[in-house]
């Protein structure tokens, strides 16, 4: 708009300006919505991203419990196994035995 016509009409000017006032802040309502829908969806996405990798880790930690309890057991065999085997063998595993462990 010319300068006259400011002169001319400030009322107009006035609310010429409060509506633009308004306009601009309903776009930066839009703005801070959409970055909050925006940044709801990333972060939703992120904690989806974060449950399966807490259910894949959970998975791996019962197999590492199932291989444990597999190894204690298997070791608990094979020490059980050296006690009882007879004669000079048995002797000669037991002693190294002693000295493993």
């Amino acid at each position: 708009m010319a300068r006259g016509s400011v002169a001319a009409d400030p009322g107009r000017e006035i609310s010429r300006l409060r509506q633009e006032l308004e306009q601009a802040r309903t776009l930066l309502q839009q703005i801070e919505q959409n970055r909050t829908e925006a940044g709801s969806l990333m972060l939703a996405r992120r904690l989806a991203t974060l449950e399966e990798e807490r259910q894949v880790a959970r998975g791996h930690a019962v197999d590492a419990a199932l291989e444990r309890s597999r190894a204690e057991a298997e070791l608990k065999r094979l020490r059980d196994a050296i006690q009882k085997a007879p004669g000079l063998q048995g002797w000669l595993l037991r002693r190294a035995a002693r000295k493993l462990g």
